[in-house]
């Protein structure tokens, strides 16, 4: 009876320390998960706010050749120069808000220049999460082929551009004094860039006349995007960071990390000459988007597994907004960042 006892007793003990190492590792491994998923978002996120409105060396605004009166041209998307968000209702400063559902629906966001939110976007962002669409270029491996006027409504290039149609562009003068912003509409293995008719949203007519600005074979040449982040239910079902092209030849959001519960952003104002930020306000409080300098991110993320014995709701600051979640048993993580837009900063 007495081995029997001391028997159980030890193996009492055995179970605990084996329940309670399992556990440990449980969560070990998915904060591990969590915290992988916040250094790739906020390091995606930083990225491409840094490189916002980025063009090269131009100097003011490229000259627009789309065609702003058809269906598929949008202001918010060719027009926004770096940085556009929309704040989501009741998350303003100082505000709380309960996370009650996990489900894309509603229109509940609003920005203080009354823009509307872009079509392919609309029904897939969670209702209290803020989200913003971020606009630039990235440099094409194309060489001009030095004729400064080019030839008509085309830039000759050095070799085929290997640019697919319908891929909208800005070309930059090698001075910087200006560019055009155009959508190419020749075949991927033709030479040169050509502004012609066709395409969605199309040039402006006449497409057959040449470019605004003189380009020599130093001028650059820049794929022009413009990307929604916004946060949206995910393929399993969790709440999700999503990423999306707007622009022309965009082909639908993609998933970046899973576990993204929530979302708030506030935009550093810059109203001196300086261009430094001299206040951060939420989407619904900017009045002119081109005075934004810096974006502060904060962002929620949440294990998948229900790891944690806590059972009640808990709250969490998110760049002055708190964030009451569901009582899920699942730990959270917090991550922030303020990045400035390079091209906007002194």
């Amino acid at each position: 009876m007495i081995a029997l006892a001391l028997g159980l007793v030890l193996t009492l003990g055995v179970v605990q320390i084996f329940l309670g190492s399992s556990q440990t590792y449980r969560l070990s491994d998915a904060l591990g998960k969590v915290q992988e998923n916040v250094r790739f978002s906020l390091g995606t996120l930083q990225f491409d706010a840094r490189m916002a409105g980025h063009f090269g060396c131009l100097i003011g605004e490229p000259f627009n050749n789309l065609d702003q009166t058809d269906a598929a041209y949008d202001p918010t998307i060719y027009e926004n120069g770096a940085v556009i968000g929309w704040d989501a209702a009741s998350t303003g400063l100082g505000d709380e808000f309960t996370i009650t559902t996990l489900e894309a629906s509603g229109s509940a966001w609003s920005n203080g220049t009354g823009d509307t939110i872009p079509t392919d976007i609309q029904g897939q962002i969670i209702p209290g999460t803020d989200f913003l669409v971020l606009s630039g270029g990235q440099r094409a491996d194309v060489d001009l082929d030095g004729n400064p006027g080019g030839d008509g409504n085309t830039l000759g290039t050095d070799g085929n551009s290997n640019i697919p149609a319908g891929t909208i562009l800005t070309v930059v003068a090698s001075d910087c004094s200006g560019g055009d912003l155009f959508q190419k509409t020749n075949n991927t293995n033709s030479g040169g860039l050509t502004k012609g008719s066709g395409g969605s949203p199309g040039n402006v007519t006449p497409v057959n006349e040449k470019f605004n600005g003189d380009y020599d074979d130093e001028a650059g040449i820049y794929i022009f995007s413009s990307t929604a982040y916004f946060i949206g239910e995910g393929a399993s079902g969790e709440p999700a960071l999503f990423r999306e092209r707007l622009d022309a030849g965009a082909t639908g959001a993609v998933e970046l990390a899973e576990g993204v519960e929530n979302m708030q952003i506030l935009y550093g104002v810059a109203t001196g000459a300086d261009r430094a930020a001299d206040r951060y306000v939420t989407a619904a409080n900017v009045t002119n988007w081109d005075q934004v300098v810096s974006v502060r991110m904060a962002l929620l993320f949440r294990t998948g597994d229900r790891i944690t014995d806590e059972e009640s709701a808990r709250a969490f600051n998110l760049a002055g907004t708190e964030i009451t979640t569901q009582s899920d048993r699942r730990s959270r993580v917090v991550g922030l960042s303020t990045v400035g837009i390079r091209n906007r900063l002194e």
